[in-house]
């Protein structure tokens, strides 16, 4: 199962492939942007992640996958996230999860309004590897 700070790994590692630098990486314990790059072209990306379970000891998630309602409710932060700081920082700007049937069935009905208004769709799987639903065209 990922952690969120998984998932951010993930992300900044396929940047970095695309000749991107890592301003900012953050883990689940910080606040602000997860992750902040820039390309040699100077388009820089702003991205919010989710896991799919809690990496906090103790509480009553860890080391279980995430509920629906809890993933409906991280990808409506995530995509409000990710919609200000497009809007603030007139960028690019994403959103990354794991690859899981809870996470793509709430994102599948709104994957063309995603595409329009230019955000970034990151697909995390358990491995790693990341698949990017392309809008920006820049990977």
């Amino acid at each position: 199962m990922l952690y969120e700070s998984d998932v951010i790994t993930s992300v900044c590692n396929f940047l970095k492939k695309y000749n991107f630098e890592i301003l900012q990486q953050l883990n689940e314990n910080q606040k602000g942007d997860d992750i902040i790059a820039i390309n040699n072209k100077k388009q820089k990306i702003y991205i919010e992640a989710k896991g799919e379970t809690s990496s906090k000891e103790g509480s009553n998630r860890f080391g279980k996958e995430f509920n629906g309602s809890q993933k409906k409710v991280h990808v409506s932060q995530a995509l409000y996230r990710a919609i200000k700081m497009k809007e603030e920082n007139s960028s690019l700007s994403g959103i990354a999860f794991p690859e899981t049937k809870g996470h793509l069935s709430l994102i599948e009905p709104i994957k063309q309004t995603l595409r329009e208004i230019g955000i970034e769709v990151f697909w995390i799987k358990d491995d790693g590897t990341v698949r990017v639903e392309n809008h920006s065209k820049i990977f």
